[in-house]
């Protein structure tokens, strides 16, 4: 297992493989799918207007804040920028993964919609909010429950091994 200060030292690193990684597991769910469903990705350079990236099916567009998280959730907020509440569609995923593998072991999915934004603290920080992940629409889901919500229709019948579903 990596050492938690090298993982925090290059976590910006980490963060971006965890990334490709969800979105590798997301298009193989889709994909494999029936009917298929191809999975369409914006990626934003900046993420100032509260969103890292666009996922797209068909006509559905959803605005995503993504965050990773090592072992179980945290007592403490997150903060998630009050932008996000003001797009279509937004929502922020938590990839819980295991640090010693770099392996997802489940996601939290907060929006679909977005709960009022006023149940959520303002930071100190302008313009941003106080989100806990246990304040979640969506708790412990396999990619396949996340992919199932995010992209209703299509998803055919899994079986579970491990909380994960299979083909």
């Amino acid at each position: 297992m990596p050492d938690p200060k090298f993982l925090y030292q290059n976590s910006v690193f980490f963060e971006n493989l965890l990334e490709h990684r969800f979105l590798f597991d997301l298009r193989r769910e889709l994909v494999l799918a029936d009917p298929p469903q191809l999975l369409n990705v914006l990626k934003s350079d900046v993420d100032a207007f509260g969103f890292d990236l666009v996922l797209s099916v068909a006509s559905r567009s959803l605005h995503a804040q993504m965050k990773t998280r090592s072992g179980a959730p945290p007592p403490n907020p997150y903060e998630l920028s009050e932008s996000l509440w003001s797009l279509p569609n937004a929502c922020a995923i938590w990839m819980l993964y295991d640090p010693a593998k770099l392996e997802p072991m489940s996601y939290y999915l907060l929006g679909l919609p977005m709960p009022p934004i006023e149940d959520f603290k303002p930071s100190s920080r302008h313009g941003y909010r106080r989100v806990k992940m246990q304040k979640s629409n969506h708790l412990r889901l396999s990619i396949a429950e996340l992919a199932q919500v995010l992209f209703p229709g299509g998803a055919q019948q899994d079986v579970q091994r491990d909380g994960f579903a299979t083909r």
